[in-house]
């Protein structure tokens, strides 16, 4: 087993020193409580290169979440050193509020083929995370979130649809194609996401993560915590507070 590997089991307090197919939905969902989806770096404008290297530094070292370069980055590096024949893809999110296209190809996913077949794997897509491989032949998995599927379908985004169903009925969430994306594809997200005026977050702080009892949700003005019971906890928050309520409470487990 890879340090880096053996780094990474460490962080997220998974304890065997191996992940299987079969292991996957409680090894994703390790990742997922472990590692907030938040922008930090994007509002402090901090330049880093999205590597290996890099990724261990921010992930592991140190107390980061991140957008979805970086946590897919980061699950890619994590399952391809675990054994699995993975690649990097690329989508692009869909709007549903603005019923547009968000920034084309600014959203990384991991596409993982095994023995059963060829699934998509995500744990950077904020709150809205199946938590186990979902597969390209088009059955529904479930998780506390919703219900996700893929669908085969062409538009102008790519050849595939990611949908959801939160209870409103099917959404799309992303459409993407099977092309592998090089590593390198990565920076130019990463870069998009902090400069273009159209990025949706480049503007102002957010953070969210599931966690075994439910979600937690930030921006700069309020703190929401969600419990899978359906109750909600919603306190005012100062911008100054968000850093260190990211550090404490979606940072430290």
């Amino acid at each position: 087993m890879s340090d880096f590997l053996k780094d990474c089991f460490k962080k997220i307090g998974w304890e065997k020193d191996h992940v299987s197919f079969e292991d996957l939905p409680l090894f994703l969902k390790a990742m997922a409580y472990r590692y907030p989806f938040e922008n930090r770096a994007v509002l402090a404008k901090e330049n880093y290169k999205v590597t290996k290297e890099e990724l261990w530094r921010r992930l592991i070292k140190e107390q980061h979440g991140g957008l979805c370069y970086d946590l897919n980055g980061f699950l890619y590096y994590v399952l391809r050193d675990a054994g699995f024949h993975v690649k990097l893809i690329r989508g692009t999110v869909y709007a549903g509020m603005q019923e547009e296209w968000a920034l084309e190809g600014t959203h990384a996913a991991v596409w993982l083929s095994a023995e059963k077949g060829d699934y998509i794997v995500d744990i950077g897509f904020g709150i809205n995370l199946a938590l186990e491989p979902i597969p390209l032949s088009g059955e529904t998995v479930q998780s506390p979130v919703g219900a996700f599927r893929i669908k085969e379908k062409a538009t102008e985004m790519g050849t595939h649809l990611l949908l959801m169903d939160k209870g409103e009925g099917w959404q799309i969430g992303y459409a993407f194609t099977l092309d592998e994306s090089d590593v390198r594809d990565l920076d130019m997200m990463k870069d998009m996401i902090h400069s273009h005026e159209k990025s949706p977050f480049n503007k102002s702080l957010l953070a969210s993560k599931l966690t075994p009892n439910g979600r937690i949700v930030m921006s700069d003005r309020h703190l929401t915590i969600h419990d899978n019971g359906g109750k909600v906890q919603k306190s005012e928050i100062g911008r100054s507070e968000f850093v260190e309520k990211l550090n404490t409470i979606f940072c430290n487990v």
